[in-house]
């Protein structure tokens, strides 16, 4: 126990930056949802802060509000501060770990669907069957599970065949200007295919050759967010190898948390600096390629910006849509 209060300890220096001001209240939707300091950022680190000065014995008890938290960002953003929370919160959660450990079912899953890419890929039409048992389409092939018949949340389908079977490798642009990998990550790998297609099409339009990897390894944030920042670091590492191997100098993302997890923290985690800009696909259309061009839609588009998306690239998403579809794109409100 001394050891745990020893590693939660060297989190001082960062949270003691915090003044208790409440400014993250205004802004977490938790807090917003749950009205209790616990699960605001100040009620968090004021937890953590009465472990290792003494005040709460038991360590334990503060790693579910915790794991509570969302991960959003939304704090760090506005902390007058600067308290860099989402890294207090992520170190605290795998020092704690080592008190309540990951079950020993959900710890040998995490490992096995990091390490082993290759072999999810191949269960990919037993997981489509498995989804598609018990469940009813809804809407635009949402499925809405029966596991929980109190459950509210809607589940996208897994796809039969990854992303990468069909684009795999160098998909060549007429008229090349250059030469980008792009990395898909999970969710696009696994689920959201269209958007990989739409990514790469988009980049061949525009006279960039887009490199696929055969084999797509996890960013990692799924494992730092469980309390395994040495696997993390570790996906994140194997990953920087790749990227270095292929040569490229631009490595495109189209998930912000992927972004997040592979550039801004995983630099910081593992201490790399990688000698590749990863940027995210509207970032490189607008800043990079500098594309100017009218969209002739006559429909209505409105977008909801991820929690990653929101922190690391502001308003860029909005200016660009406005940009391009002008009086057609029309901005959501409260989409947190």
């Amino acid at each position: 126990m001394a050891g745990i209060i020893d590693e939660l300890r060297e989190l001082e220096d960062s949270i003691i930056r915090c003044m208790k001001c409440g400014t993250c209240q205004a802004v977490c939707p938790l807090y917003r949802k749950d009205l209790v300091e616990p699960s605001v950022a100040r009620g968090k680190i004021a937890l953590i802060e009465s472990v290792y000065e003494g005040r709460l014995e038991k360590a334990g008890d503060i790693l579910k509000h915790l794991e509570y938290c969302v991960l959003c960002g939304r704090c760090r953003q506005n902390c007058p501060s600067d308290v860099k929370t989402d890294e207090i919160f992520l170190k605290a959660r795998a020092v704690l770990k080592k008190i309540r450990k990951m079950p020993g079912w959900q710890k040998g899953l995490l490992g096995f669907v990091m390490d082993h890419p290759e072999q999810v890929t191949k269960l990919l039409p037993f997981i489509h069957v498995c989804l598609r048992i018990g469940s009813s389409r809804v809407g635009d092939d949402v499925l809405r599970p029966f596991i929980s018949l109190t459950s509210e949340r809607n589940v996208v389908s897994v796809k039969k065949e990854p992303f990468v079977r069909k684009y795999k490798g160098l998909n060549y642009a007429e008229n090349e200007r250059m030469r980008v990998l792009y990395y898909p990550g999970c969710s696009v790998n696994y689920v959201y295919t269209n958007w990989g297609k739409a990514v790469v099409e988009t980049l061949k339009y525009f006279g960039v050759s887009v490199y696929v990897p055969e084999v797509v390894r996890c960013c990692g944030i799924p494992a730092a967010t469980m309390g395994d920042l040495e696997l993390y670091r570790k996906m994140v590492s194997l990953n920087f190898d790749y990227f270095s191997a292929i040569g490229t100098d631009y490595v495109i993302t189209s998930c912000p948390t992927c972004e997040y997890g592979l550039k801004e923290m995983g630099e910081r985690e593992t201490k790399r600096e990688s000698p590749f800009r990863i940027v995210d696909i509207l970032v490189f259309l607008d800043e990079v390629l500098k594309i100017d061009f009218v969209m002739p839609f006559d429909k209505k588009i409105s977008l909801h910006l991820p929690c990653h998306y929101d922190c690391t690239h502001s308003d860029l998403p909005e200016r660009f849509l406005q940009r391009h579809l002008g009086s057609n794109y029309i901005p959501l409100e409260n989409t947190d």
